[in-house]
């Protein structure tokens, strides 16, 4: 399994699942540090690594432990938190199914003209693909 292609249908999946919601949402799967536009969200997969322990005598790497990094932004001038929490909900909801562990869920803004909130899932993904919860 190419990891590239599956956090691509990965990404997909949320995205579509935010945008049947908020329309206007900025979606990136690229890192943002200031968004231009709300609200925004960063779905990336910020680390990818083979798992310890799932060789097969082939040696081959069939296993990978990948993590997503959300970013969850608004700038809302009254609701903005709730916007974010919203918007991240609706991810929550779309990869806790998919097998991925919600790891943690965090206010992340250091910034009084919008409100942020960083979300890591971890799961574990086969060459064909299935997605194992991490434990």
């Amino acid at each position: 399994m190419n990891m590239f292609e599956i956090e691509r249908e990965i990404f997909t999946l949320a995205a579509d699942a935010v945008l049947a919601v908020y329309s206007g949402c900025n979606i990136s799967n690229a890192v943002i540090y200031s968004p231009a536009e709300f609200p925004c969200i960063s779905i990336v997969m910020s680390d990818d690594g083979m798992t310890n322990g799932m060789h097969d005598s082939s040696k081959a790497d069939d296993f990978r432990d990948i993590t997503l990094t959300v970013d969850s932004y608004s700038n809302k001038n009254n609701g903005k938190k709730t916007e974010s929490e919203a918007i991240m909900q609706i991810v929550i909801d779309k990869l806790t199914p998919l097998n991925f562990k919600l790891v943690s869920c965090r206010p992340n803004s250091n910034n009084n003209s919008y409100y942020r909130i960083t979300a890591t899932f971890t799961a574990t993904v086969d060459k064909d693909g299935h997605i194992f919860t991490r434990k």
